[in-house]
């Protein structure tokens, strides 16, 4: 299953909605909905597989905080809500998880990626994502008016690339691109949930590339 908006005549599958650079070289996919998750399911059909693999590439806009949600309001704090801002992977009803990935809105504020070994670090990432996740920022300092909402996507950084981690605490550029994850036998299909507990105006997760793999 994939989505790879850089082919000629794809578009975002029902549920989501395209945006594009400004200069319309780059196009990706993002939520139709406010503070919630926006979902695609991609059938796997009859045969059992017992591995997973994947990738996702992604643009981060305005005041994502990664794990933020989760941790700042425990009712999110579950695999049905938008516990991240970011990308969730799921297979099966109910959900068992797969892998996240996360997005933060720079290096320095807030609730940080689980990687970025500040003194205050204010995160935790959920016991059900454990260490099956990569987070990164598309930006790498504060905004300079202050106001994280008026923060434009992060189009010259893409998320989850391992690049433009330029703080040395920060060693998230180390763990990114693509997941592989082994499984009991099973023949779930796979869900993609592009998450934010905030409106799309505050804050966003775009994707111009989703790839996933069953083995």
């Amino acid at each position: 299953a994939h989505i790879n908006m850089s082919e000629e005549g794809v578009q975002c599958p029902p549920g989501l909605q395209e945006s594009s650079d400004p200069s319309g070289n780059i196009r990706a996919c993002g939520r139709t909905v406010d503070n919630k998750c926006s979902s695609v399911h991609f059938p796997t059909g009859s045969s059992s597989y017992t591995q997973i693999c994947g990738i996702v590439k992604g643009y981060a806009k305005g005041v994502n905080n990664a794990f933020g949600p989760s941790y700042n309001v425990p009712d999110l704090a579950n695999i049905d809500s938008p516990y991240v801002d970011g990308i969730s992977i799921t297979r099966g009803s109910p959900r068992h998880h797969i892998w996240t990935y996360a997005a933060r809105q720079d290096e320095r504020a807030g609730e940080f990626c689980a990687c970025a070994n500040f003194s205050n670090l204010r995160t935790d990432v959920p016991s059900f994502v454990g260490n099956d996740y990569y987070c990164e920022s598309g930006h790498t300092g504060r905004h300079s008016d202050g106001f994280y909402h008026t923060r434009p996507t992060s189009w010259a950084d893409p998320l989850w690339d391992g690049e433009g981690c330029t703080i040395p605490e920060n060693r998230c550029c180390d763990r990114h691109g693509w997941f592989h994850k082994n499984v009991s036998s099973t023949s779930d299909d796979i869900e993609v949930r592009w998450c934010s507990n905030q409106p799309r105006t505050v804050e966003d997760v775009l994707t111009d590339l989703v790839y996933i793999w069953v083995l």
